[in-house]
């Protein structure tokens, strides 16, 4: 073994584990909240979706903005500690923007779709997930440049 490779390789598991225990112990109690507004919210949907079904996608997409506000904190600190691994790592920044904009886009792409099929308009729904992927590609192209160009210079 090389002099420093297990120096570094236990930096990275202690830093590993350090974030997955603050993940676990801090973050924990923004999913039970979820949990708990997303049960409650269902049973009240499902009482009020019969006298008035406007009213209960209304409620279904206000549970789903809170569920994606509550998240935003959770995110915010992924993307901080990612962003201190690519310092580490040497990876450039813009890769790590354009691959935290692609599962951005995938996530609001899902949510939109299902609150869309919710709603009975699964035509809609899918015409959301197909615009979210194409939009993801085209985020994601600046990366097939980057691996393209990798192996040129290999070649």
């Amino acid at each position: 073994m090389r002099p420093g490779i297990s120096d570094s390789s236990a930096f990275f598991r202690v830093l590993i584990t350090a974030f997955q225990l603050r993940v676990s112990i801090e973050y924990m109690d923004i999913l039970i909240k979820v949990s708990a507004v997303a049960v409650a919210g269902v049973v009240v949907t499902l009482v009020i979706k019969k006298n008035s079904p406007e009213m209960a996608l209304l409620l279904t997409i206000t549970l789903a903005l809170i569920a994606l506000f509550l998240a935003f904190n959770v995110v915010s600190s992924i993307t901080d500690y990612l962003k201190s691994l690519s310092d580490l790592a040497g990876v450039s920044p813009a890769v790590l923007t354009i691959v935290i904009k692609t599962v951005g886009i995938g996530v609001v792409s899902k949510l939109a779709s299902d609150v869309c099929r919710d709603a009975g308009q699964a035509s809609v729904a899918s015409g959301v997930e197909f615009t979210g992927a194409v939009v993801a590609v085209y985020v994601a192209l600046p990366l097939f440049k980057t691996v393209i160009s990798m192996i040129e210079s290999l070649v």
